[in-house]
């Protein structure tokens, strides 16, 4: 019996060091590990999830589905089965502004009615209203600590990058326990708050195996401050095709869209290079895609964990340092005024200068041509080695680069714009451009108007490109 009991134990643990858990293993592996006064705001959650998701999957005819607490689950950074959406804790006021928009929209249904029906609209205004003043919001600087398990550098250089970027503002601190703030802590997952929830007590953000990533720190860092995914958003459907056959069957709610209008993004393009986007194969009960960009270009770019993106940093701004500045300075190409400077740009990544009508300069090693003009023959330019260059290229038309040859930072799934190559083609410069890695021979762009931005960015003596530009 013995024998039995130590083989069932070790069977266990095998399983669970593999992924392999159950539901059930996994909210209870999640709540044993959440600070003190975080256990019971995550029981109200559980509670208030099984709800959302009973409605959500009535709403959308998702029949049969069975909620088998015993069953295994996936367990990816990102895809916490305890979560919503994978990494995020609701707050009760959130959690019943959910519920609320399913319930109505559920009835509209039984009624014949669509979401664009006079009486469901204003009945889904007043549940937004609801929902936004039930953020809590922030004051600055936020205090916070970091457990020992969690590498502090890290969480300080992103936290330091948001700072840089917005008026947000940090304080790091020894451990505390009477006041609001953030707990950075190794977790079973990448998750968090979504929102300020607590006043007199820090909430967790967990950074467990894995999500050490700059971008991902950001990314939970930038649920804390009140922000949903890229993904569901009230308008992804023109940028994103979900496979709703390729998602594992409990996981299904996790794409419904949450808000239905501009307000709930606070105006900021949808992005697909934003750090708030997942990856293609997020809650795949396979290997099958998931997300499927729209725009063929971005397969392999979205899932950034590399670092917030310009659009991040606006959405937090637009939020929280709108009042800051008082139009000093007007700022051209998607750049807008610097809450921590004003009457100074914050420019689109790849532009610079007073109101970003320049350009970032080369270094020497990247070549003499930094401003491209085409007039006439192709341009060709070869940076090599562990560097980054931009190429600024136009003419009277549009312009077309080939990547003839390249070799460049591998990595499965998807491809960093600072581990490879961007190319900005679209006129809008604010938003990500698609990225290429690994070998990328053969693979051409056009540009939507007469300018086109290309960034290469080696990581090792052995990385290459070689890129043709032509006017078309």
């Amino acid at each position: 019996m013995k024998t039995v009991i130590y083989f069932l134990i070790l069977l266990s643990l095998i399983s669970e060091s593999f992924g392999a858990l159950t539901r059930m293993r996994l909210q209870e592996k999640t709540r044993k590990e959440l600070s003190k006064g975080s256990k019971d705001a995550f029981d109200k959650h559980l509670k208030k999830m099984d709800k959302l998701k009973k409605l959500n999957d009535e709403l959308h005819g998702r029949k049969h589905v069975k909620d088998d607490k015993n069953e295994e689950v996936k367990h990816a950074p990102l895809e916490n089965a305890a979560m919503f959406q994978g990494d995020m804790i609701l707050s009760e006021g959130h959690a019943d502004a959910l519920i609320n928009e399913a319930k109505i929209k559920l009835e509209a249904k039984k009624q014949g009615k669509n979401t664009n029906d006079k009486s469901v609209v204003d009945r889904l205004k007043k549940n937004r209203a609801f929902m936004k003043s039930h953020l809590f919001r922030w004051e600055f600087p936020i205090p916070y600590f970091v457990e020992p398990e969690v590498d502090q550098n890290k969480i300080d250089v992103a936290l330091k990058d948001i700072e840089n970027n917005t008026c947000v503002r940090f304080q790091k601190s020894d451990k505390f326990q009477d006041k609001s703030g953030l707990r950075y802590y190794m977790g079973p997952g990448c998750f968090s708050f979504g929102g300020r929830v607590k006043d007199d007590s820090p909430q967790d953000v967990s950074i467990g195996k894995e999500c050490d990533r700059m971008g991902i720190v950001g990314h939970e860092t930038m649920h804390a401050l009140g922000f949903f995914h890229e993904q569901s958003r009230y308008d992804r459907d023109q940028y994103l095709k979900i496979d709703f056959n390729n998602i594992e069957p409990n996981m299904k709610f996790n794409f419904d869209v949450i808000g239905d209008d501009k307000s709930d993004t606070f105006g900021v393009s949808f992005n697909y290079g934003s750090a708030m986007q997942y990856g293609r194969l997020t809650f795949s009960k396979g290997k099958g895609n998931t997300m499927i960009p729209k725009n063929e270009l971005y397969l392999d770019s979205i899932g950034n964990s590399n670092r917030l993106q310009f659009l991040d940093y606006k959405q937090i701004n637009i939020a929280y340092c709108k009042d800051k500045c008082k139009g000093e300075v007007q700022c051209a190409n998607g750049g807008y005024e610097n809450p921590n400077q004003c009457g100074t740009c914050l420019c689109p990544y790849l532009l610079t200068g007073k109101t970003c009508t320049e350009y970032i300069k080369n270094p020497p090693a990247c070549g003499d041509q930094n401003v491209i003009k085409l007039s006439g023959s192709p341009v060709t330019v070869k940076p090599k080695g562990a560097i980054e260059c931009v190429y600024a290229v136009s003419s009277e038309g549009k312009v077309k680069v080939s990547i003839d040859n390249a070799k460049l930072y591998s990595k499965f799934v998807y491809c960093s714009t600072s581990e490879g190559l961007e190319v900005q083609y679209l006129n809008d410069k604010t938003l990500t451009g698609p990225a290429f890695c690994g070998n990328a021979k053969g693979k051409t762009v056009t540009s939507e108007g007469n300018l086109m931005l290309v960034k290469y960015s080696g990581l090792s003596n052995d990385h290459f490109a070689d890129l043709t530009f032509t006017a078309v």
